[in-house]
């Protein structure tokens, strides 16, 4: 029996496109479905820099991650890499629970346990 799927504020998703090497990649190149699966996050993460999203990690404000992950490695200073430190000052954990494949672009979501 499978378990109700769990309601999440669209405040507390992330959802980007990013390439393996972790550089943004832009949305409206994706496929319809890649974008649908995307489009029930927050719209607002496309806007947000790598230092927002840091403290958005950094105050425990994410409850759910969706990345569509693009075959493609960018490369550069764009990557979101940022370092950030907890309230708890321990590492936060977000287990894939759903994964979906959009021809060779894969959509990953991650959610906080």
């Amino acid at each position: 029996m499978k378990r109700p799927a769990q309601k999440t504020s669209a405040k507390r998703v992330i959802a980007l496109a990013l390439t393996w090497d972790g550089a943004r990649w832009p949305a409206r190149t994706l496929p319809p479905r890649a974008r649908a699966f995307l489009a029930v996050g927050s719209h607002d993460s496309k806007r947000r820099s790598a230092k927002a999203l840091t403290q958005l990690f950094g105050g425990d404000q994410v409850k759910e991650i969706r990345v569509c992950w693009v075959p493609r490695l960018k490369g550069g200073e764009a990557v979101l890499s940022d370092p950030f430190q907890t309230a708890s000052g321990k590492r936060m954990g977000f287990p894939a629970v759903r994964t979906v494949h959009f021809d060779d672009i894969l959509g990953v979501v991650y959610r906080r346990r």
